[in-house]
């Protein structure tokens, strides 16, 4: 419905839900079933006017087409998260939008049409987004805002909460998308104007199946069409792709014809024709014709289309010249040519060719002022084909803000400005004379200047997207195995440690929470002389719980001595699991049961706030921008396997913990935690992430300090700088001795 005939363009914005609907959740093999299925008949319906020339044409293109889709639907599965609606929304667009370009490229040089951004071709509020982003941010929105939608239906459908600002915030954010492009600034075509007049000579339907027009029909009718021209000249006149089915510099006759005509006008005039190669090939060529008739420059087609005009790998698919009715083969040019015509750079790119970007933007990007599209559309017949190739050439000059002559040599010849709207066209197979003005322009676009920088992003993105996708499914997968031992068998005898100082609001709920995770839980209290009673309290509460024990500091001295101290302790008691765990109740003790559990599998277990399921509450962006920044520094130069390795809430299997304690503890604060993580995977150790809740403390005060995130900086890059020298050292021992 997107498409012509119908050419819906609004349909786009929600023809993709149900697709996205039945993505949600599925495994990538259905997932790529589904999208195979959508490919089929989304390209199938499209391409349709293939039909004609049989089967082994049509079917091949749309299988081919439909297994982007299959990738897409395969890909797109594990991005799918209803509960993260723009996240999601963002990354499934940036996959079919990474896919869309990979399509337009590869194989064979690729194939464009069906691109959603074609469907926008009237649409004067995201057009301008074409501009900076080429088609691909045109396709991008129309995914986004699917998915948006997909959204919002989720929200409107879940009654049992109600989600009205979260609705709107999505209708917000699709407004902005589609609205928002109306404002980006469209360079004006500001040189001078050119006449220009399209000669369309018409092609009777019943040659209409000869893709060469073999046969000197076309060509006459050209010429005396041409003539017609001789009472007003325009300053260029366009003959369409094929019109001269010979080379005119080689057959005299034809070509003398041809020169009178144009003399009798007396205008440059570029004519589509074959001309004869080296060894017997043949050119699709663009001539151009000075006003006394001379040919003084040509280009040369130089993305053929594949099986059309030439067979690609001809040892292997060789057999298929038997399908293409004794078409000849041609060879490609070499290089892009602009036509110099009263002062103007006119590119000339021919037919096929414009439905590449990146392509016609070189075009541009090399000097063009004026861009004109010869193309031989009569084997399509009365098909919406060459209305879509129009349509095509509508993006073409938003995206490099150029007027485009489209000459068809039995329509749809047109003239688009660089706004994308047809300002002149013809009908189907008429001959026709087609004039208007066109302004010349040297202004240059974003896509001009940086070409498919966007959907090279997207491509980016979408990697990305899917890798953390991947790593979410197999944390999730862990969770799952933990979760199941959590409400198992597995009960290790385990000793919490709580180091304490000032805590006297939060320790009892703490020590009531820590042994209410088990029946073989015990905690032991490291308290720092406490001021405020911390140590009375937890004394009293040994009394009558002799599962709680309690040793007293006379001072403060710190987080990690306290730790070390437990540890020794769970040691020296033969605990199989030792628990690192605040007083404060930001670690939750509802949470504890699992972290536990995590020893079944690993040998260090940590609780973390970043991975699927954990998260923060009451921290400020800035607190929350420290410690993610903080933790990827660590991950990254430590190359540690972790999210979080300055969490403070973790487990400890006692084989590990002895050997982390015999090594010895240098540090303190965060550079305490880390150490631990990186002394135990540099050792070999199971390290392993489970999904805890932080909460900010309600009571007391935060030990976070400017001075404790240098210290730990400062440690994790000596450690790195270590591991880099250790490095080099084993490697020059694996090398010898030189000489």
């Amino acid at each position: 419905m997107a498409n012509p005939p119908p050419d819906v363009g609004p349909v786009a914005f929600v023809a993709l839900m149900p697709l996205l609907a039945a993505l949600g959740g599925v495994r990538p093999r259905r997932g790529a079933l589904l999208g195979l299925l959508f490919g089929l008949t989304y390209y199938g319906i499209l391409l349709y006017w293939l039909l004609p020339f049989g089967v082994i044409a049509w079917a091949p293109l749309v299988a081919s087409q439909a297994a982007f889709a299959a990738l897409f639907g395969a890909l797109a599965a594990g991005l799918l998260r209803r509960e993260r609606p723009v996240r999601s929304g963002l990354a499934v667009a940036a996959l079919w939008t990474a896919i869309d370009w990979l399509r337009g490229s590869w194989p064979l040089g690729g194939f464009t049409w069906g691109g959603l951004g074609y469907t926008q071709h009237a649409n004067h509020l995201l057009l301008p987004l074409a501009s900076v982003t080429g088609v691909w941010g045109i396709t991008f929105v129309i995914v986004l805002v699917n998915a948006l939608a997909l959204g919002m239906l989720d929200h409107l459908r879940d009654r049992s909460r109600p989600r009205r600002g979260a609705t709107a915030a999505l209708v917000a954010v699709a407004l902005v998308a589609v609205v928002g492009p109306a404002l980006v600034p469209r360079p004006a075509a500001t040189g001078p104007r050119l006449s220009v007049a399209v000669v369309q000579g018409n092609v009777p339907k019943s040659l209409r199946s000869d893709r060469l027009l073999r046969g000197s029909v076309v060509a006459l009718a050209a010429i005396r069409l041409n003539r017609r021209l001789a009472a007003d000249p325009p300053q260029l006149a366009v003959w369409p792709e094929n019109t001269l089915a010979v080379d005119p510099t080689v057959d005299r006759s034809l070509g003398a014809k041809v020169a009178a005509s144009i003399r009798a006008v007396g205008a440059p005039t570029i004519v589509g024709g074959i001309a004869d190669g080296p060894h017997g090939t043949y050119y699709n060529t663009a001539f151009l014709y000075a006003p006394d008739g001379r040919v003084v420059a040509r280009y040369a087609k130089t993305h053929l289309v594949p099986f059309g005009e030439y067979i690609p790998y001809p040892s292997l698919l060789g057999w298929t010249q038997r399908y293409r009715h004794g078409l000849a083969s041609l060879s490609p040019g070499h290089r892009l040519t602009l036509f110099h015509v009263d002062g103007a750079r006119v590119a000339a790119p021919i037919c096929f060719e414009n439905t590449f970007p990146n392509l016609f933007r070189r075009f541009v990007d090399e000097g063009a002022n004026l861009v004109v599209v010869t193309t031989n559309d009569s084997s399509y017949g009365t098909s919406v084909a060459s209305r879509e190739h129009v349509i095509m050439s509508q993006l073409r000059a938003v995206e490099n803000a150029r007027w485009i002559v489209q000459a068809a040599i039995s329509g749809e010849s047109a003239i688009v400005d660089p706004s994308g709207r047809i300002v002149a066209s013809t009908r189907l197979f008429v001959p026709a004379i087609l004039r208007g003005t066109v302004v010349e322009s040297s202004a240059r676009t974003i896509y001009t200047r940086l070409g498919d920088w966007f959907p090279a992003l997207c491509a980016l993105g979408a990697a990305l997207a899917w890798g953390l996708a991947w790593r979410r499914r197999r944390a999730g997968r862990a969770v799952a195995a933990v979760r199941e031992i959590a409400g198992g068998a597995f009960e290790p005898r385990t000793l919490v440690v709580l180091p304490t100082y000032n805590e006297r609001a939060t320790v009892e709920d703490a020590v009531r929470g820590a042994l209410a995770a088990g029946s073989r839980v015990e905690v032991l209290v490291v308290d720092d002389g406490s001021p405020d009673g911390t140590g009375e309290l937890v004394a009293k509460l040994a009394e009558s719980e002799p599962r709680v024990r309690l040793v007293e500091r006379a001072a403060k001295q710190g987080l990690a001595s306290a730790y070390l101290l437990g540890f020794r302790e769970g040691l020296a008691q033969g605990f199989d699991v030792v628990v690192e765990m605040d007083a404060d109740l930001s670690h939750r003790p509802a949470d504890l049961p699992i972290v536990i559990a995590g020893a079944a599998r690993f040998d260090l277990t940590i609780g973390s706030r970043y991975v699927p399921g954990g998260g923060v509450s009451n921290w400020s962006r800035l607190r929350l921008t420290i410690s993610r920044a903080g933790n990827l520094y660590a991950r990254t130069l430590l190359r540690l396997p972790v999210t979080d390795a300055t969490s403070g809430f973790r487990a400890y299997r006692r084989d590990l913990l002895d050997r982390l304690v015999r090594a010895g503890i240098a540090t303190d604060g965060y550079g305490f935690q880390i150490e631990l993580v990186y002394r135990a995977v540099r050792l070999g150790a199971r390290v392993g992430e489970v999904p805890i809740t932080f909460q900010e403390r309600a009571h007391g005060h935060s030990k976070f300090s400017r001075r404790i995130i240098l210290e730990a900086l400062w440690n994790v890059t000596e450690w790195a700088v270590t591991d880099l020298a250790r490095g080099l050292r084993a490697r020059r021992a694996r090398r010898g001795p030189r000489g």
